[in-house]
């Protein structure tokens, strides 16, 4: 268990503290990144884990800003690693630390 809990911190830093930019693909719909994120924390809400990834998830959609088509993907990139980090890194791979 230990690898893998390892692994998944490789996969997001940002679970750590650092600082993680994904790059969303073109290939793939808003709509449809919206709905991993949402499908995820649904899925999550089931388990007993920490509740820190819900708290940066209201955080975000409080605070309301004001982005771009592309800041808004890539923010959902990096929500969706707080759920799904392998799959965020699979939809759009880490672009900076």
């Amino acid at each position: 268990m230990s690898n893998d809990h390892n692994q998944r911190r490789r996969t997001n830093p940002g679970a750590s503290g650092e600082s993680i930019h994904y790059h969303a693909p073109s290939w793939i719909s808003t709509s449809d990144l919206e709905q991993e994120v949402l499908w995820a924390a649904v899925a999550d809400s089931r388990s007993f884990q920490p509740e820190e990834r819900f708290e940066r998830l209201d955080a975000y959609f409080a605070a309301d800003l004001e982005e771009t088509e592309s800041q808004y993907r890539c923010s959902l990139l990096r929500l969706l690693a707080d759920f799904r980090p392998q799959l965020a890194e699979l939809l759009g791979g880490p672009r900076e630390y």
